[in-house]
Formats: structure tokens, sequence, C-alpha cells
């Protein structure tokens, strides 16, 4: 790293750049271009939901076409090809990008989850492998690698990986630390301080980093099969695998067999289906323990064992892998969690029995095998994203028909209330309405729902309208100050309606529900009641005969400007009242144990027909959310989105429903305008 920092003084720092942009010019330009995409979505807050969707589609795909395109440079050097013909194989960077972006799903950045995340990693690090096995693709396809070869290389490769990485990071955190110290101490009010911390991160790990990466990227150079020893006395790197990385996967494996031998002995509980996910992460880890501890299978023994048995170990665990998840396959079919570890299963397996039966045992063979999964599984229409969405399209279609909701010419027919089909099937067609609209988006629903699905879109755009112009007309009526508000509410742009809430409309509209089949769910500490209709309440609102209306929610910044006189209200769940405030003034409690508590509780039992049906989550019609409140002052009409209340039936282990008992795991409403309670309160004065 000192000799890098002596390259890049004042005079050289542009040799340093020429160097590497001669070398890797497509690399450098991919670099640049990320970076440039990154600013531009920091910069611009208003942009629509799909440009936002396909920025972070390229972004991502370019960040992959980056490592792709060093491999291919380090190919062509293997080869002694010319410059002109180095470019030309680029042509193939060009390919793989475009397919790459063309199949991927932008929906997985909305409903950013584990598996996403994972999906992601693996993506990376097979694009990467790409990089390592680059200069060896002829050695490998003649079976002319040397393992001590391939190891010096990678390690070689591994180091300035894991230094450009460091400087990257380095970088950002010094940067931080000097714009934090700028802004703390002088008051620059033109500047928006979150988007320069975020302009520096793309800069320090987007640009800087690679920049630094490619400018040091080894030569593969033969003859360095010497250098094995000095790997080997390598007192920093040696602890790191013999003394950390070795005893972490015999806990690792410990942990996941003693776990296999409680399913065996008790073979009717099923095996959770993070077991999945933790055989392939124990195991991808375990992989590159083995791949670094061969410098160390001679001077180690541990390290000799290891790399005997854990093969094996990888191998029976994939066992309860495979099992765990086809239990979820079988229940609920093909999701891109579970595709991905099917695939990633499949690998392992295969990887395993690989290393049990071959002789040579090549050090090359997890790097380019994980390289053609990730291309498997992302090109094409067997990818991770098609195969689970025509699977679910297919079984929700079935579900429907069944329901009698899709008729065979093909029209939808809402069911008129909610118990018309049986709670399993309304639960399996609403799970996936959930999956296709949250993980593939909603558009893949409009294969069959095309006329709802634009009903929905269109009130909704229309609400946004009304609301807007109510808002304003408000506003303006009541004489209010603020005139940066009022700009606001006129600059306010639509913008279209998020997964989320049309999943809610639409199977709000056909009347399907979730559903668990779980009984203890009804032990539950709390439960949540949620109003069907709770994204069409503000318009259907009739404020005529009452004289004070102010929306309850969890962002009080808009709502305060709904009242002028400034009315509020604070409920306590627990002691079952609601406190009505004018400013700071209370002025009238409301006991709601009769009036609002026990009857959502006897709604909720008379919603469940069986007692497989307990559900900690009750949706209800928008007039069983309505509630009249008289007091001696005011009257009041609630009308709730969503509360949740402590559920009477749950006590655990014994516990005493008693007044200490209840300050200990239970949530504690303070209020309506917490993120557990939202709704509306008319307010007329006796």
């Amino acid at each position: 790293m000192s000799n890098f920092f002596k390259k890049i003084n004042i005079e050289n720092f542009k040799a340093v750049m020429i160097e590497a942009l001669k070398r890797l010019p497509l690399s450098m330009i991919i670099s640049a271009t990320t970076f440039v995409l990154i600013i531009v979505l920091i910069r611009l807050e208003d942009l629509s939901q799909v440009l936002e969707d396909n920025l972070h589609k390229a972004i991502f795909s370019l960040v992959v076409a980056f490592f792709f395109s060093v491999a291919v440079y380090l190919y062509g050097e293997a080869k002694n090809f010319s410059r002109a013909k180095k470019g030309l194989y680029q042509i193939s960077t060009f390919v793989f990008g475009f397919l790459f972006f063309y199949f991927f799903e932008e929906n997985l950045f909305n409903n950013f989850q584990t598996e996403v995340l994972v999906y992601f990693i693996l993506t990376i690090l097979g694009v990467i492998a790409f990089v390592f096995v680059a200069p060896f693709v002829d050695k490998i396809r003649t079976r002319n690698l040397g393992q001590e070869e391939f190891y010096i290389a990678s390690y070689n490769l591994l180091i300035k990986t894991l230094m450009s990485v460091i400087v990257g990071l380095a970088t950002m955190i010094l940067g931080f630390i000097a714009l934090s110290a700028i802004f703390t101490l002088f008051d620059i009010e033109f500047i928006d301080e979150n988007n320069w911390f975020g302009y520096w991160a793309a800069f320090s790990l987007v640009l800087f980093a690679p920049t630094f990466f490619l400018a040091n990227l080894p030569f593969v150079r033969e003859g360095e099969a010497g250098r094995l020893f000095e790997i080997q006395a390598n007192k920093f790197y040696s602890f790191l695998i013999n003394y950390v990385g070795l005893p972490a996967i015999f806990v690792y494996f410990l942990i996941l067999y003693s776990y296999t031998i409680k399913v065996l002995i008790n073979f009717s509980e099923w095996p959770q289906g993070e077991v999945a996910w933790l055989v392939i992460l124990f195991s991808f880890f375990g992989y590159l323990i083995y791949f670094a501890s061969f410098v160390f299978v001679d001077t180690f023994k541990p390290a000799k064992i290891l790399r005997r048995f854990l093969p094996t170990a990888i191998f029976f665990q994939t066992f309860m892998l495979f099992y765990a998840i086809g239990l979820r396959i079988n229940q609920y079919d093909i999701t891109i969690n579970r595709y991905l570890v099917v695939v990633f299963g499949l690998w392992l397996f295969g990887l395993s029995l690989y290393f049990i039966i071959s002789k040579k045992k090549s050090l090359s063979t997890p790097f380019y095998s994980l390289l053609l999964v990730i291309i498997f599984i992302s090109i094409g229409p067997w990818s991770v994203y098609l195969v689970p969405e025509w699977r679910q399209q297919n079984n929700l279609e079935i579900n429907l028909k069944n329901a009698n909701i899709l008729q065979v010419n093909g029209k939808i027919i809402p069911l008129e209330k909610y118990q018309d089909i049986s709670d399993e099937l309304s639960g399996e067609i609403y799970g996936g309405i959930n999956y296709l609209c949250n993980s593939h988006g909603c558009d893949t629903l409009e294969k069959y729902f095309s006329a709802e699905i634009a009903e929905i879109k269109k009130k909704d755009r229309e609400e946004f309208e009304e609301n807007k112009k109510r808002n304003l007309e408000q506003a303006e009526n009541e004489n209010l100050k603020d005139y940066k508000y009022i700009e606001a509410i006129k600059d306010k742009e639509y913008r279209e309606i998020s997964n989320r809430n049309l999943m809610n409309k639409l199977t709000g509209k056909i009347k399907v529900r979730e559903y668990y089949k779980n009984k203890n769910i009804q032990n539950s500490r709390n439960i949540d009641f949620k109003n069907n209709n709770d994204f069409e309440l503000q318009k259907g609102i009739d404020i005529s005969t009452y004289e004070y209306f102010f929306q309850l929610s969890s962002d009080n910044f808009r709502e305060k400007y709904l009242s002028a006189d400034a009315y509020s209200a604070d409920v306590d769940i627990i002691s079952k009242k609601l406190d009505l405030y004018f400013k700071d003034t209370l002025v009238e409690t409301f006991q709601i144990s009769e009036t609002v508590i026990n009857p959502l509780l006897e709604k909720k039992d008379k919603s469940l027909e069986s007692e497989k049906s307990y559900n900690s989550s009750v949706l209800l019609s928008n007039e069983d959310m309505t509630f009249y409140l008289i007091g001696l002052k005011y009257d009041l009409k609630l009308i709730l989105n969503y509360i949740r209340i402590r559920n009477p039936e749950w006590i655990a282990d014994g516990e005493e429903d008693s007044e200490e008992s209840k300050n200990v795991g239970i949530e504690r409403m303070p209020s309506l305008n917490s993120l557990y309670v939202d709704g509306y309160v008319l307010v007329k004065k006796k």
C-alpha cells in the first residue's frame, strides 16, 4: 500500500490514472458511470417510481459488469492479446451487462428482504470469482492448472482487493469526519448535509476504491510457486485462518449438527426455514476457509482435519437443507427465496460430492462453478425472477377459479363477503397476491385483474387531486400565514399508488384476507384491528354535522393545519380512556372501554368462524371501526383505520393480569398519534 501512495503524489497522480485507464479503460468508464448515476439518484428527489427503480437496477448491473470487464481484461492478458483484441473481447461485457439488466427484477429494491441481500452478495461474489479464474481459463479447460500457482495468484489478488476495500472505507470515514466538522462549525444554508455525505460515500466506494483496485491489479506471472513459504510465514494471515476461521467453522457445524439431531429425535418437529440459509452461509464460509487453509495443511494439523472432513459435513447438511425447503415448497410452491435456496443447495451438494470423490480436488472448482451458477440464475427464462413469478401466477389462477372469483370467460366476480370461501382458500389467494405484488410488482397481477387495477389507479389519482384541492382550499380559507405550506400543497405532484396500497385495495375489493394456520396465534399479546377501507376513508367522511375535524396519524406535520383551533386527542389503551385537548388544555375525558374496546373484541370473536381461523390481525368494515362518544361538553365521532389493543385471552405461564405485569413485554399505546393507531376524529360542541 505504501508503494501506491508514493506513486500518487501530486506529480505522478495523472500518470497512475493514465496507466490504469490504458490497461482497463472500460472498467474505469463503468466505475465513473456508476458514480454519476448514484449522484443523480441522490440529487434528484422527485423521480418517478419507474425511473428510480431502473436507476437502482442500472447501478447494480454496472457493479456486476465492472468485475466482469476486469475478468475479461485479465483473460486477454493471459492470452497475450493485442490492445485492439482485448477491446473486442469486451463486447462480452456489454452483452452480459445488458442481459443482466434485462432479466433483473427491479421490484426487489422496493421489497428489500434478507434473501434479496444474500442474492446481491452472492451475485457479486460469483462475478468476482470470474476475476480469480479468468487468467487460468485455458489451464482449467486442459486440467493443467497447478494448485500452488492458482493459490498464490488468488492470494495476491485477494490482498489487493482487501486493500482497496480498506482504502475506500477509510477514505469515506475520514471524509465523513471532515464534513461533520464543517457542518458543525459553519452555517452553510445552501448545502444539503445529507446529500453531501451521500456524494462522498459514492466517491469513496464507487470511484476512488475501484480506481485504487485497478491501479494495483496484479499481473499473473509464472514461476511464483516459491512464494508459498512466504504466505505460510505471514503471522497475521496464519493466525486469521488457523486460530479464527477454523474454530469458527467447527462451532458453526457443531450448531447445525446439534439442531439436526434435535429434529431427528423429534421428527414431527419440522425444521425452521432459517436453517436452509444457515447451511448455505456456513457452508460458503466453510469453503472459503477450506481454500485458505490449503497452504497450512502440512504445518497445522487442524487444517488437515478440516480439509478431510468439511466436504462430507457439508454434503450431509444439504439433506437437512432440502428437507427444510421442500416442506415450504410443498406448502406454498416456489418463491425467489426458495428458488435461491434450492439452486445454492444443489451447488453445495455438487461441490461437496466433487471434493469427496475427486483425487485432484482442484482449488479453482468453487470459483468457476459459482460463476456458472450465478449466470444460470440471472439470465434467461429460468432465472430467479421468472420461474417463481409464473409458478405463483399459475397457483393464483387455480385458487381464483376454485373460489369462483375468476370466471371461465376471464371475468373477475368479487365475493360479496369474506365468509363466502374458506379461510384457508382466502389466505392462499391473499398470499399469492401479496407475494406477486411485493416481489415482482403489481403489474404481474394485470393478467387477471387488469380492469380492477386500472380502476384502483384511476380512483387513487382522483382522490389525490380532490384531497389536494380540499387541503388547499382549507388552508387558504383559514388564512394560514404559513405560505410555504400552501406552496408545498400546490407543488405536490401525484406519485403512483404504492404496491402495498394497491394490493390492500385489490384484496379488499375481492374480499380475501390473511389466514394463519397456527391456532396459538389467538394467544398473542395484542390484536390488530384494521379497516378494510382505510385508503378510501377521507373522501367518504361526512363532516357536515360536526364543527371540527382532525386526522390522527404518526405524522403531525400536515395534520396540525387541518383544524384552526388545534384540537388533538390522546388515548390510553390500558386505562381505556380518550383525552380531548384544545391546544394544550384538556377539555374532556371519554371512557372507551364500553364504547370502543369491548365492541371491537366482540366483533373480533364474531368474525372468526372456527378455532383454526384465529388471527392476531382482524379486518373489519368501516362501519365496525366507527364509534360515537357522548360527553358532557363534546360529542365525538371516532373513525379508526388501525388500532392495536391488549388481547384479554392472553396469559403466559400463569402470569397474572396485574398492574405490574402490564408493563412487562406489553406495548403501551400512549396516544392515537403513535405508529400503532390512526384514524379520524370529528368534534361537535354541545
